[in-house]
């Protein structure tokens, strides 16, 4: 073979590399923006919900008077009608459920239960009322414990003084919350949980709530547990939490506690199974056909309602799941609706 023939084979051999390399590139990059292209089109992964806790049972909603299928209803709504799932904030397709623990009585709870009473100014020895509950009373004070979680209440049958000045919502608060921390129950998640304070004025023998700040001389004082996952805890009392106390002037002296309740369940948040949510629909049919509870009773029979949004609903007996429901609101009107479907409920409690 010529010096110009291996010329001409090399020529030829780089020429068709090139074109191959350019083939090949070409090639590639077609195949990435073709990829790209098919996983951009692909429909979305529908996440599922697991389920796990099994069917659910119905929330421990309290017994109300009236039915909520005994009023009609309008949306008078910000957008005139209801929340969409899957599409509005705070409203997503599927919801978690977050197991509660329950606790039970060990050999320290007696002593638990007597430190307590003795924080609370109350020296006497307990009444047994069974295995778990006990009694401590002296003089104007009674404490009733429950063994088993720790939960209380306390009265204090107090005569108050008319002439004294309330302090303010914030103080009467931290003052709660410091009380709590003194006598060794004040919990993590109660500590950046919502609030309410309702001023009380006497009427009689009685504390009756009050509008005008200047006539109260005492307050009930409420703190709930933190909202989970945006989404605030509701109680069986709209306006009163099972961590509640009622005051007269301030929350820094425990003199000042006519009653001090407490009823906490640990939320387990690292526990918890997925579900549907139910529509809004569903669950504003399920409002009109009494599958709801009235929580605050309107004055009429014809009920505006103006908010509709999602909370977690905490039972003052035991219930092992933090369930989710639906919350519609109007004026002086509130009533709760179960945020899981039917599917996923059983029957009994």
């Amino acid at each position: 073979m010529t010096l110009t023939q291996t010329a001409v084979l090399v020529k030829r051999g780089i020429i068709f590399s090139v074109i191959a390399l350019v083939l090949g590139l070409t090639s590639f990059i077609g195949y990435k923006i073709w990829y790209a292209y098919y996983l951009a089109h692909l429909p979305p992964v529908e996440e599922k919900p697991d389920a796990k806790f099994g069917p659910l049972p119905l929330p421990l909603f309290p017994k109300s008077a009236v039915s909520t299928s005994n009023f009609t209803y309008s949306l008078d709504t910000a957008t005139g009608g209801l929340p969409q799932v899957g599409q509005d904030t705070g409203f997503e397709k599927i919801i978690k459920v977050y197991f509660v623990t329950q606790t039970f009585a060990t050999f320290l709870s007696p002593d638990r239960s007597g430190a307590l009473a003795e924080k609370l100014g109350i020296t006497s020895s307990p009444q047994i009322l069974s295995e778990t509950k006990y009694k401590f009373k002296d003089q104007n004070k009674t404490l009733l414990v429950d063994l088993d979680n720790g939960n209380f209440s306390y009265n204090n049958e107090a005569t108050i003084s008319a002439k004294t000045n309330l302090d303010e919502d914030a103080k009467l608060v931290s003052d709660f919350q410091q009380t709590l921390t003194t006598l060794g129950v004040l919990k993590e998640n109660l500590k950046n949980g919502r609030t309410k304070i309702i001023p009380l004025k006497t009427d009689g023998e009685n504390l009756i709530p009050t509008q005008t700040r200047s006539e109260a001389i005492a307050a009930q004082v409420s703190i709930w547990p933190a909202s989970i996952n945006n989404k605030p805890i509701f109680t069986a009392d709209f306006n009163k939490s099972l961590v509640s106390a009622i005051v007269y002037a301030s929350a820094n002296n425990l003199d000042n506690y006519l009653s001090l309740n407490f009823t906490y369940y640990p939320i387990d948040s690292s526990t918890f199974a997925t579900y549907l949510l139910k529509t809004s629909e569903t669950a504003f049919d399920d409002l009109k056909k009494g599958k709801g509870a009235v929580i605050i009773e309107p004055d009429k029979p014809q009920v505006s309602i103006t908010s509709v949004y999602l909370g977690y609903f905490l039972s003052e007996d035991y219930s092992p799941y933090l369930e989710p429901i639906f919350v519609f609101e109007g004026p002086n009107f509130v009533a709760y609706v179960s945020a899981i479907p039917d599917q996923y409920q059983s029957q009994g409690h």
